[in-house]
């Protein structure tokens, strides 16, 4: 079974994840051994902190698929952005200043983990009202929504897609946050599940074992689409089904 990540932080040098080339192709090499075969970069774009420039993120995304062919890894990348919302933050994705998912209508976006439910429903009709197609990044995080069922169904019906990190299914981020991942996955209220990985130890590019623990509860069919098709569609700008 193949898998497709579009939530990670391998790019080197930009962000808090990879700290350097040689660091990225380690990651990427378990990556490919976890049976991922694309992936789509996605730095953090958070002003001042984290703000490199979309042509500079280009330019080192095609150095690392260069590096990567040169090695036989077979992963084809992809470049976006882990966007943190601001109010500032639509005209710069509007203005190309943070990327969209791999040129696509998908759009990545992060929240404070105190982040009140209502702001960021806000941010969604408002993402949705320009034509994108706001993906929330590990929504099993934010406290305002943590068993919050209804909630969570109407950041869907706003036009939301729900991502879930893979450590947190396992539990790396504590028992509360799996168990709320968890019910979330029962209730069918997740779209796509991504790695979130930062470097290749503790938090590494993984998703065989996410894999197995969702074919053993749920099948192969839930288990594809979450993990290689809705990321597939991302990557290719097609619209995912509820």
């Amino acid at each position: 079974m193949h898998f497709a990540d579009i939530h990670n932080h391998i790019l080197p040098c930009v962000d808090d994840g990879s700290q350097s080339l040689e660091q990225s192709i380690r990651m990427l090499k378990i990556a490919y051994q976890e049976g991922i075969r694309a992936i789509c970069l996605t730095p953090h774009y958070m002003p001042p902190r984290y703000e490199v420039p979309a042509e500079d993120l280009k330019r080192s995304k095609e150095l690392l698929q260069k590096a990567l062919i040169q090695k036989g890894i077979g992963i084809r990348l992809y470049l976006g952005n882990e966007i943190y919302y601001r109010q500032s933050v639509m005209e710069h994705i509007l203005n190309g200043k943070a990327l969209t998912l791999a040129d696509s209508r998908y759009v990545l976006v992060e929240y404070n983990v105190r982040e009140s439910a209502a702001q960021i429903e806000s941010s969604i009709h408002e993402l949705a009202n320009v034509g994108l197609r706001p993906v929330i990044a590990h929504i099993e995080r934010y406290q305002s929504l943590m068993g919050e069922i209804k909630k969570v169904e109407n950041l869907i019906d706003q036009g939301a897609y729900v991502q879930v990190n893979a450590g947190s299914i396992k539990g790396i981020f504590g028992h509360k946050t799996a168990r709320w991942s968890k019910i979330l996955l029962k209730k069918y209220l997740v779209h796509l599940i991504a790695t979130d990985a930062h470097n290749e130890d503790g938090r590494a590019p993984k998703l065989s074992e996410c894999a197995r623990y969702l074919m053993k509860k749920y099948g192969e069919d839930y288990t594809q689409l979450l993990l290689w098709e809705n990321p597939c569609k991302v990557i290719e700008n097609k619209f995912i089904q509820e």
